[in-house]
């Protein structure tokens, strides 16, 4: 649809009245997907192929049967002659006109190629070269079938005349296939060698051109001037005219209609149906069809592994993919039960203990501790306001002009004496965006101003540029600058965020160099959690070491358990809920930010949730709207990238009795990334992201894969994962995982 022409029309310059319809088409033509791709269009295509499918049938099958020159009348001709597709039908003198020795002499590629480019030209899906590359082999092709007739080169010009008269040949590529068009026949007419010859070339269709053409200038005339029509419109819009015309011309020439004629005839069908079929798929794809039907397909596959899974491990698993259903779920049981989280997480979580995926008394005990340390610590709304601050210091460095001249404890280059703190701020320069945050006013949590650059964990490093788990750092901790480089907020200073939060918000400590141990860690824990390597057991080893000997033994929390802190149980309730799962988490949910600027913080997170699947044991039924949805004693399994598009609005930080314990904690960090960098030039947490566990990060290597089918392939059949449940057991595998 010509959306130039639909405003027009709405603005009154055409004789017929935009109809309420049309005026829909033309709002979606205006917005989102653009005019090409309406549902206006796939539904115009999505019948018509269908039945310009049965038109070309007709023409190959019916026509040399019963319209063909010279045969006898049409009834008698089809009881007369054979059916198609038998050995007599072959053997019959119209046997060459029919359907197979068509598709048998390999033309059908030259003319199915011809149409279904032509989509992908109109909307320019590989632009100006891609285009002219494309055309190229279709002009090799169209060469290669003149050498059988030239019934190619009539088909041509009616279609690209008409096309030229209705001015659709508006772009660079159609006014070359114009030129190819006319070329050909004077090419032809010189090959013949003389004007007899030329003349007797062409002579056989001398007759079906002018109708041929007809037809086609009769049809755009309907598309450009009728096509809203109250009574003819659709008739026009849609094709039928096209349909009806050909057909007219199939069976109503004077006489018959000849074999050359026909050819042309069959050969424009053919091409006109690829472009029909190619014009289907492209507005599909646009619309999320395919996807969606690959979706499913994926869906499917995957209820069927699990039906495997659950089979070799003598129990019943059920993938739900209802959001529904599974929010009930996840109210009506507090067991993760006995599947990936068991064999998959558990392990990968060592030497800690995840409160994720622990389960039954143990669960219970370290519940009952995370809780007594939270009471310990300051209120939970404590978080949301360091959090605050520690942004607006993140984005102080990173855009401020002052920030870049400030000096470095422990060394450095110093601070232009012109540059400082009590001078006005230089002008915005065009290349750098400066944002406005207000920090000399604001009290910091640890003494000094808020606008204090030497209190500021983050103004003792040097900017991140390469970004994440492959930024170089040197000794003091501070990432490799890359000189020139505009300013990044990355996933590395995502990560580092959430640290330094919660490590002033347990321990009121600032952030210091050695604590980049704990941001190495997080992103080897994530790798593992999210079944792309094996950790580096010495790294996670040195950030268990550092939180108790230093973090916690040299704060309040330690007179909570004393030497207990060095038991696997204890130290996990720090590291897990604290420190590692919001490191992976936030910046998970920092890209979904990203992704989804227009959302809201919980729809951004349910289209990208930081949790790839959810796992509970429902020992009773669970029952929605009256029905029972889930039979008891099943292990249902439900993956979040199912609910991403659900209209039930399914708790992005769970429910039930396994619902987020630090809910109001992360929602303090959240907020003030969603609030405060969500928008700003640079915020960039996907420069660096790995290993989220989902596909956001758009890389996965052939190692990795490995990995993971060597990792979960044993489970799902059955000879691999934990084999003991025995909270005693669990433990002792987590200290062992130290040693």
């Amino acid at each position: 649809m010509n959306v130039a022409r639909l405003q027009e029309k709405a603005r009154g310059g055409k004789a017929w009245k935009l109809p309420r319809s049309a005026a829909s088409e033309l709002d979606v033509a205006t917005t989102g997907m653009g005019g090409y791709f309406t549902s206006d269009r796939a539904a115009k295509y999505g019948w018509g192929v269908p039945r310009l499918a049965l038109v070309t049938l007709f023409a190959f099958e019916i026509v040399p049967r019963a319209f063909l020159a010279g045969s006898p009348a049409p009834v008698d001709a089809l009881v007369s002659t054979p059916l198609p597709f038998t050995a007599e039908a072959a053997a019959a003198p119209f046997a060459p006109l029919t359907l197979v020795p068509y598709l048998q002499s390999l033309r059908w590629i030259a003319h199915a190629y011809t149409g279904s480019i032509g989509a992908g030209v109109n909307v320019q899906v590989l632009g100006l070269l891609g285009n002219l590359a494309i055309m190229a082999v279709a002009g090799g092709l169209c060469l290669w079938d003149l050498t059988k007739d030239i019934s190619l080169v009539v088909y041509f010009l009616k279609t690209f005349c008409g096309d030229q008269l209705a001015g659709k040949l508006d772009t660079a590529e159609w006014k070359l296939v114009l030129a190819f068009t006319f070329a050909l026949p004077l090419a032809l007419w010189g090959a013949a060698g003389a004007n007899d010859a030329a003349f007797g070339m062409f002579l056989p269709y001398a007759r079906i051109a002018p109708v041929l053409f007809a037809i086609q200038a009769i049809c755009e005339f309907g598309d450009a001037h009728l096509e809203y029509h109250p009574v003819i419109g659709k008739f026009f819009r849609h094709r039928y005219g096209f349909e009806a015309f050909t057909l007219c011309a199939l069976t109503m020439m004077p006489g018959g209609i000849t074999a050359p004629e026909l050819r042309v005839v069959q050969f424009d069908l053919v091409i006109c149906l690829f472009y029909r079929v190619a014009n289907l798929a492209i507005i599909l794809h646009k619309q999320g069809f395919v996807a969606a039907v690959a979706a499913s397909l994926a869906v499917t596959i995957r209820k069927g592994c699990f039906r495997v899974f659950g089979a070799l491990s003598g129990q019943r698993i059920v993938n739900v993919t209802d959001a529904e259903v599974a929010t009930a779920v996840m109210r009506s049981s507090d067991v993760k039960g006995d599947a990936l989280e068991r064999h998959v997480a558990t392990p990968a979580w060592r030497p800690l203990l995840s409160l994720e995926s622990v389960d039954h008394e143990l669960y219970g005990n370290m519940l009952r501790d995370f809780h007594a340390i939270v009471k310990a610590c300051p209120p939970p709304q404590r978080v949301g306001e360091i959090a605050r601050t520690k942004v607006d210091e993140l984005m102080f460095r990173t855009y401020s002009e002052e920030a870049e001249e400030a000096p470095v404890p422990g060394g450095g280059e110093q601070k232009d004496p012109k540059m400082s703190s009590s001078s006005p701020s230089p002008p915005p320069s065009p290349d750098r965006p400066v944002v406005d945050v207000t920090l000399a006013d604001s009290p910091h949590p640890h003494g000094g101003k808020g606008g204090d650059v030497g209190k500021c964990p983050f103004m003792q490093m040097q900017r991140t540029i390469g970004g994440g788990a492959s930024g170089e750092s040197n000794t003091a901790g501070r990432s490799t600058p890359v000189s020139g480089a505009s300013p990044v907020i990355d996933a590395d200073d995502v990560a580092r965020l959430s640290l330094s939060v919660f490590i002033e918000y347990l321990f009121g400590r600032e952030w210091e160099p050695k604590f980049e141990t704990l941001l190495a860690a997080s992103w080897e824990w994530r790798k593992e959690i999210a079944v792309r390597g094996r950790a580096d057991p010495g790294v996670k080893k040195a950030a268990v070491e550092l939180v108790v000997d230093d973090l916690i033994k040299n704060s309040h929390l330690w007179d909570l358990f004393g030497e207990k802190w060095r038991e696997p149980r204890y130290y996990s309730l720090i590291m897990q809920p604290f420190l590692v799962s919001p490191a992976i988490n936030v910046g998970d949910i920092a890209v979904a930010m990203k992704a989804h600027p227009d959302l809201a913080l919980e729809p951004a997170m349910r289209r990208m949730h930081p949790f790839p699947i959810f796992e509970r044991w429902v020992d009773k039924d669970v029952v929605v709207k009256g029905r029972i949805a889930v039979r008891a004693n099943t292990q249902v399994i439900m993956f979040t990238s199912d609910f991403a598009n659900s209209k039930h609005l399914w708790p992005a930080f769970g429910t039930g009795p396994r619902a987020c314990a630090g809910t109001s904690m992360a929602l303090g960090v959240l907020n003030a990334i969603h609030q405060k960098m969500l928008g700003r030039p640079g915020f960039d947490p996907e420069r660096g992201h790995r290993f989220s566990g989902r596909n956001n990060d758009g890389v996965t290597s052939l190692a990795e894969v490995w990995y993971f089918a060597k990792t979960v392939l044993p489970v799902v059949f059955g000879f691999g994962g934990e084999k003991t449940t025995e909270a005693a057991a669990l433990e002792r595998a987590a200290a062992a995982a130290l040693e």
